[in-house]
């Protein structure tokens, strides 16, 4: 593995740490000079107007110079380069695609500038060819990738090589065509789309939309785009009766005809839902996701690139994408595991539309079924707005939410305390006669955890509070990530000393409901079944399916039952109660309101905090008690925290090796286990939020370092990482 820095997520400083954020996102810092560097050839001669130049072809008589930056070279040759311009590619322009000769190979680069004379006295090798006029990195996007890169601890070749599909020109000349083609009939379409946008407005004015429930939603969509004042900037939870295709159809439609809108959600279902309804409602939109082919992608992008669409919509690649006049940026579900990108730097989909909203002046919109705690904490700084709907009936908003308590348990005896109770035969039962019934079950594959046998409460290490786990079947406590052993640990709650393995899920619900229930239609969705589509849910069957899997049917679920839901709540991480709470909320949005006869049952212990807060409507207790127990414990988002994974020897070298800041906490480096982790060590490092960009700053010229000595071994850094505790 190439070594590379990186990180995957915006961590939020805790209240009165707002500088560091602004410092990231808002204000752009004066621009520093760069380091620019030659590229000599074997041999140089000195042109007119004292220009050095390798030998043997001609340089442009009009800015000989260009600034490129390469893409994807190793991290300590992470900065422009100098090249001079030949008449063959006299047309190259800032943001527009080359080829250039580094170190022996063929490279792409993206140029930056044009300049008279070059900043060093090194003879300068020329560009080797234009790969298009194409201006496909604009120089706000350059500066995006660039903060993004900064924020991560990463290199900007890197960033460009996510931000950048690869060319097709295939697809280029068959786009450029069809823009000719385009072209010749703009007037009439001009004309034609002024009268259809009138049609379009005088029917929006007169009819009701979801923004109508969330009045500082449609004052945000009224200052999208404006050049003054401050960048609006909010989130909002949205109530289990109002999908999220809706309104963001709704937002998308109040913009004007001459505004941009992107739109992100975490996998190819939700785009495509998305799509469906934008394109019921006559909405003209491109769709930018990975699933998609070479050619079809870059046709896509190229199309998005001139103009030809403003509304796009896409998964986490279609981050950087160029809407042309973008106004206005809606994240679905920001966290969710698939917004984080797998590939170096390793940014999280918050810290790349953090840094568009802030060079690009576009309003920024979260949207989800459950609150998370980075934006919280967002919010707390006074980064984010949180916009609250208006009061309605209850069983106006969301289905009827039960939870097995004790004295439903007590009522049916032994079976009550089942993993199948009485109870929830009854809610399956009764929904099946009046439409689908939505059974979830946690996804196979977690990481068992230790939990106190009397309460229940996970058991958590005292010095760094990641999750304890057992040394074998039988043996002491001890934490993955500090490494610490805990032979006398007591439970916090209790004050006892008896844990077990937290057991998680089953893989014989389908076989136990079809047994139940012979005459229903049964459908699996999720795991080794793969996805089930929206339309195949059987109108009164049963689908079990597993978290982020469910289908959502056009009338919604008529019910839903929950279960293992303590076995969700047991996984071993520091955010598993907030993770299960988002799964459950995003299941409850499927399922039909109470007026309507919807009804969700949840399946544990109900006096558990998290499955409290799904009971209760809108209710902050569990989210803030989330907050002041991380806040007390140093856990993100109030602690920036890297990882550093890789060969043991590489691990121990780079930690040794790199200067941290004076104030950063070092934990480990301990041995990783599981038959693919031997010889591998992680360790990990937190900071302060208000010195994130020092700890950045220091990993970014650790990994430039260790690049440059070509150490070997293999490693991987990265920022705030989702699973590190």
């Amino acid at each position: 593995m190439r070594p590379g820095g990186g990180a995957q997520a915006l961590s939020t400083p805790a209240t009165g740490a707002a500088g560091e954020q602004e410092s990231l996102f808002e204000a752009p810092a004066p621009a520093a000079a760069v380091p620019v560097a030659s590229h000599p050839g074997p041999a140089a001669e000195t042109r007119a107007g004292g220009l050095r130049t390798t030998a043997g072809f001609e340089i442009a008589r009009q800015d000989p110079v260009a600034s490129v930056r390469l893409v994807g070279v190793l991290p300590h040759l992470d900065r422009p380069f100098e090249y001079a311009v030949t008449p063959d590619s006299e047309r190259a322009g800032p943001g527009m695609r080359v080829r250039v000769r580094f170190s022996g190979k063929d490279t792409e680069g993206i140029v930056l500038e044009r300049r008279a004379e070059p900043t060093t006295d090194r003879p300068l090798a020329s560009l080797t060819r234009l790969v298009s006029e194409d201006v496909v990195m604009p120089p706000a996007m350059m500066r995006v990738c660039e903060r993004v890169a900064e924020h991560c601890a990463g290199s900007v070749g890197d960033v460009l090589r996510l931000a950048l599909p690869p060319r097709h020109a295939r697809a280029e000349r068959s786009d450029r065509a069809a823009e000719d083609r385009a072209a010749e009939s703009a007037a009439a379409a001009d004309a034609g789309a002024v009268d259809a946008a009138a049609e379009v407005a005088a029917a929006e004015e007169s009819t009701a939309t979801t923004l109508d429930r969330y009045p500082g939603l449609t004052a945000l969509l009224a200052r999208a785009g404006s050049d003054t004042g401050p960048v609006p900037r909010a989130t909002v939870t949205l109530e289990p009766a109002d999908p999220w295709t809706v309104v963001t159809a709704d937002a998308l439609a109040s913009l004007g005809p001459d505004r941009g809108g992107l739109v992100i959600a975490p996998d190819g279902r939700d785009v495509q839902r998305l799509s469906r309804e934008l394109t019921a409602r006559g909405i003209d939109h491109e769709v930018l996701t990975g699933a998609e082919g070479p050619e079809k992608r870059y046709r896509t992008f190229r199309r998005i690139l001139r103009g030809a669409s403003r509304i796009v919509l896409g998964n986490r690649s279609a981050a950087f994408a160029p809407v042309a006049d973008l106004a206005l940026v809606i994240a679905y579900d920001e966290a969710d595991d698939l917004l984080v990108e797998p590939r170096a730097p390793y940014p999280h989909l918050r810290t790349i539309l953090q840094a568009r909203s802030a060079e690009q002046r576009c309003a920024l919109l979260f949207l989800a079924a459950s609150e998370s705690v980075p934006l919280r904490a967002l919010v707390e700084t006074g980064y984010l707005l949180r916009l609250e709907p208006l009061p309605a009936p209850l069983n106006t908003l969301r289905p009827r939410i039960v939870a097995m308590d004790r004295y439903l348990r007590e009522r049916e005896g032994p079976s009550g305390r089942s993993r199948l109770p009485q109870e929830a035969m009854r809610v399956i039962r009764q929904g099946i006669t009046r439409g689908p019934v939505l059974v979830q079950v946690p996804r196979t594959g977690y990481v068992p955890a230790t939990a106190c046998t009397f309460c229940g409460t996970r058991a958590q290490c005292p010095h760094c509070s990641a999750p304890l786990s057992l040394m074998g079947r039988s043996g002491p406590l001890h934490c993955r990530v500090c490494g610490r052993r805990e032979d006398g640990y007591r439970c916090p709650e209790c004050d006892r000393t008896q844990v077990r393995a937290v057991v998680i899920g089953s893989t014989r619900t389908a076989e136990e409901l079809a047994r139940g229930f012979r005459e229903a239609t049964l459908r699996i969705a999720g795991g080794a079944e793969g996805a089930l589509e929206d339309h195949d849910v059987p109108e009164h069957g049963i689908v079990v399916a597993t978290p982020g899997a469910e289908p959502a049917p056009p009338g919604g679920f008529a019910a839903a039952v929950l279960l293992d839901a303590d076995a969700m709540l047991g996984r071993a991480a520091f955010d598993a109660d907030v993770e299960a709470v988002r799964r459950w909320r995003n299941a409850i949005a499927l399922v039909r309101t109470a007026e309507h006869g919807g009804e969700v049952l949840v399946v544990g212990t109900s006096t558990l905090p998290a499955i409290r807060d799904l009971v209760a409507h809108r209710s902050d207790v569990f989210l803030e008690r989330v907050i002041a127990d991380r806040r007390a414990t140093d856990l993100p988002p109030f602690t920036r925290v890297a990882e550093i994974v890789g060969d043991r020897a590489a691990c121990l070298a780079f930690v040794e090796q790199t200067e941290l800041p004076d104030t950063a906490e070092l934990l480990g480096p301990v041995d990783l286990e599981g038959p693919d982790a031997r010889g591998r060590a992680r360790a990990v490092v937190r900071i302060d939020p208000r010195r994130a960009k020092e700890l950045a700053e220091a990993l970014r010229a650790g990994v430039a370092a260790r690049s440059a000595r070509k150490a070997p071994g293999s490693l991987r850094v990265r920022l705030d990482p989702p699973d590190v505790f």
